[in-house]
């Protein structure tokens, strides 16, 4: 790669992104750099994607909209590193995560839509809402400790650099959710995201809370 800086400090987490996307991004990027498609262009048409598999999920078309998150999971790594690669980082392309979460949130909300009405019952849709409230915990916690430490709980410790790798995450959602159609029980895919969200939960605010507290006893 020479010297051009694609990686974020933190690297890729999980495993879909470690050993998956980040060979592929890599590649994508090198073959971009030099043309006129920006960041702010792959955001939007990541965007648009994600949006599709949300209607493909609502409507009931499960298998393409599981096909076409992997590519949306792939998309998303791609306007970070390419805009790090040109040097084009900006304060405003934070706000790739909050839109990342908001269509994440709307994958789970449209595919337990789509199970409760041909179903009938009600527990996609406790279990959808159940997901939402831990990732938006997690993710809180997180978030909380990147502010707090100036830098990231992935790469804290030994242990996190271990488990942000199965850590509950869109991507591995993502997984769950194909495996769940693949069997022919979707709602086996709601059922495991809710317990690897609650899990990660669990997980994140103790180690957030172990790691504040011993900063608080050693005056960092």
């Amino acid at each position: 790669m020479g010297g051009l800086k694609l990686e974020k400090e933190k690297g890729a987490s999980d495993l879909l992104a470690y050993y998956i996307h980040r060979p592929l991004e890599n590649r994508i990027v090198l073959r971009l750099l030099n043309t006129r498609i920006t960041p702010n262009q792959i955001t939007i048409m990541t965007n648009i994607i994600a949006y599709i598999v949300a209607a493909l999920y609502f409507l009931g078309f499960l298998l393409p909209g599981s096909i076409l998150s992997f590519l949306v999971g792939l998309m998303d790594g791609l306007d970070g590193k390419l805009a790090r690669a040109r040097g084009q980082t900006t304060k405003i392309g934070k706000m790739e995560h909050a839109f990342d979460l908001l269509f994440e949130f709307t994958w789970l909300i449209s595919l337990a839509l789509y199970l409760n009405r041909v179903t009938g019952e009600s527990l996609p849709l406790i279990l959808s809402l159940f997901s939402i409230l831990f990732i938006s915990f997690y993710r809180y916690c997180y978030d909380t400790f990147s502010k707090v430490m100036n830098t990231s709980l992935d790469i804290y410790g030994d242990f996190e650099k271990v488990f942000r790798r199965i850590a509950g995450r869109r991507n591995l959602y993502n997984i769950h959710i194909l495996i769940g159609v693949l069997i022919g029980y979707p709602l086996y895919s709601l059922i495991s995201i809710t317990i690897h969200a609650f899990i990660t939960a669990i997980i994140y605010a103790w180690r957030t809370a172990k790691h504040l507290y011993a900063a608080d006893k050693h005056g960092r």
